[in-house]
C-alpha cells in the first residue's frame, strides 16, 4: 500500500498510519480553514495568510486527534478501523466489523470529544501560563480587525487553539445526527427505549438543534463573518420520520 500521494478518484491526499489505516484529507477540508478570515484579505493580507495557516494547522490537528480517539477506543474494544476521512464537515472513522455493547459503543463516541476537551484545556493552560502575561487577548476581537501584532502571535494560537477545540466538543457533543453526540445518545437509549424510538428521539432533537443555529449563523454572516455547522436539518429529519429496525454502524464526525 503506498504510504502518501494523491488519491484521484476521490481527490483526497492519502496516507497510510501505523497499522495500514489509510487517512485521505479532501481538499475540501481547507474550506473551513478559509471562512473565518475572507474579511482581512483585503485589508491585511500578510497577516490574513498567517492567521489562515495557523487556523488550518490547528484545526487538521484537533480532528485529527479526534478521529484518532475513536479509533484508540474502538481498538480496546477489539474493533478495527478500515480508513479515517476529513473533508469539509469534519472527519469520520469507518471501523470494521466488530461487536460491543451499547455503552461501549458510546465510550467509542465520546473518546473523540473527550480528546478536544483535554485539548481545551491544554491549550487555555498554556494561554494563561505562558502567553497572557504578555498582552491580554480581547476575546470579542478574536476574528476582529486589526489583526494582533507579530508579538502577539504566541498568545493568539494558543487562544485560538483552546477556542477551536472547545467548540469542536461542544458541537460534537449535541445530541443530533451524525454527531458524536447523537451517538452517545442513540446508544445510550437504545436499551430502554429500543434502536429505532433512539434514533427518532435523537432526529427530534437534531431537527430542533438544526434550526436554532441559524441564530448564529446569520448574525455572524451579517457581522462579515461566514460560519457554517453542523447538525444538517435532512438527515436528522430523515431519521426521525422513518428510523429504520436496522442498527447502524456508528460513524463519529468531528
Amino acid at each position: 500500500m503506498q504510504r502518501f500521494g494523491w488519491d484521484r478518484k476521490n481527490d483526497a491526499f492519502v496516507f497510510v498510519m501505523k497499522g495500514n489505516i489509510p487517512v485521505h484529507v479532501s481538499w475540501t477540508f481547507a474550506i473551513p480553514a478559509l471562512l473565518p478570515f475572507l474579511h482581512e484579505w483585503s485589508r491585511h493580507p500578510r497577516l490574513a495568510l498567517i492567521h489562515t495557516v495557523i487556523f488550518a494547522a490547528l484545526l487538521f490537528l484537533s480532528v485529527f486527534l479526534h478521529e484518532l480517539a475513536h479509533v484508540w477506543a474502538a481498538r480496546r474494544r477489539g474493533i478495527g478501523t478500515q480508513r479515517i476521512d476529513l473533508y469539509l464537515f469534519g472527519g469520520i472513522a469507518w471501523f470494521k466489523p466488530g461487536a460491543a455493547s451499547p455503552y461501549g459503543w458510546a465510550w467509542i463516541a465520546f473518546a473523540g470529544p473527550l480528546v478536544n476537551i483535554v485539548l481545551a484545556a491544554g491549550f487555555a493552560a498554556a494561554y494563561h501560563l505562558l502567553a497572557r502575561p504578555l498582552s491580554p487577548v480581547d476575546p470579542d476581537g478574536l476574528f476582529s480587525s486589526p489583526p494582533p501584532r507579530p508579538d502577539t502571535f504566541l498568545e493568539w494560537t494558543l487562544w485560538l487553539g483552546a477556542l477551536v477545540n472547545a467548540a469542536l466538543a461542544i458541537l460534537n457533543l449535541l445530541p443530533a445526527i451524525p454527531l458524536d453526540g447523537g451517538a452517545i445518545a442513540r446508544h445510550l437509549l437504545a436499551p430502554r427505549f429500543g434502536a429505532e424510538a433512539a434514533t427518532r428521539i435523537v432526529g427530534l432533537c437534531g431537527v430542533v438543534l438544526s434550526v436554532l443555529r441559524f441564530a448564529i449563523i446569520v448574525p455572524a454572516a451579517m457581522a462579515g463573518i461566514l460560519l457554517w455547522f453542523p447538525p444538517s436539518f435532512r438527515p436528522n429529519w430523515r431519521a426521525f420520520r422513518a428510523a429504520g429496525n436496522k442498527k447502524p454502524v456508528p460513524q463519529h464526525p468531528a
